[in-house]
């Protein structure tokens, strides 16, 4: 799980996903087949990021949860193992819309992924239905999580200056990825944009400053904002004390 945030909220040590076996000729049973979460840390080393490789990451999360079927206990504690709180809502947020582009007349997407868990019952044709949907619409929410303007490449492309306040690296980035992208920087999708672009490319004292930062993926923006100011009032403090 997330270190700083995901085993806080309490590890299960295993999940029970349902895998489908014949009972009787003709007859299909349902049994739950542990995973333990050990497997599910390991998975996220080799998955990817979702910022760097949407597609990528969904494919290989697709294939790491197979056919069996998972209960929405099950698939909240997957999410929130492989990613941070506004990455969930990224995921979640694309995987709604686009679950109700693609199925205008039927359920609501909120009702197909409800925010609190539906108790579906898995021994139901319904319910097993319900479980299948939200695994597929989590899915297609990863791959149409992170915006593909074309335009995006010039957001990601922007440095710090050296002599550029942190408060102005930031306010530059927002209004960059409102004009090239149209990506409203306060949704959770620009959040996440802006924090780890914010991150990534600061100046180098800043940056390695606010890498060490323990769970900085899961700070706020202006925790992180603070942090980045502190080094660049050393750095004129020392300036100065240099030239004194």
């Amino acid at each position: 799980m997330n270190e700083t945030e995901s085993e806080g909220e309490g590890e299960r040590a295993n999940l029970f996903p349902l895998r489908e076996i014949p009972t009787a000729p003709g007859i299909i049973g349902y049994v739950n087949v542990p995973i333990n979460t050990s497997d599910v840390r390991a998975f996220k080393k080799e998955m990817g990021k979702l910022m760097d490789d949407p597609l990528g990451v969904s494919e290989r999360l697709d294939e790491f949860l197979g056919t069996s079927i998972y209960s929405y206990e099950d698939l909240t504690a997957i999410l929130r193992s492989l990613f941070n709180t506004e990455e969930r809502e990224m995921i979640r947020q694309a995987g709604i819309r686009e679950w109700e582009r693609r199925n205008p007349q039927s359920t609501p997407g909120d009702q197909k992924w409800p925010s609190q868990d539906p108790r579906w019952n898995a021994q139901t044709e319904e319910g097993r239905r319900s479980m299948i949907d939200m695994r597929n619409i989590i899915i297609q929410g990863i791959r149409e999580a992170v915006p593909r303007g074309q335009n995006l490449s010039k957001v990601f492309g922007e440095c710090q200056g050296k002599d550029e306040t942190p408060t102005e690296w930031l306010e530059r980035l927002r209004k960059s990825l409102q004009i090239y992208s149209g990506t409203d920087p306060d949704s959770p999708v620009g959040e996440v944009l802006l924090k780890t672009q914010f991150v990534a490319k600061s100046w180098e004292d800043i940056r390695k400053k606010l890498e060490k930062i323990e769970g900085w993926q899961e700070k706020g923006l202006q925790e992180l904002l603070r942090e980045a100011q502190k080094v660049y009032m050393r750095r004129d403090e020392e300036k100065t004390e240099n030239t004194g």
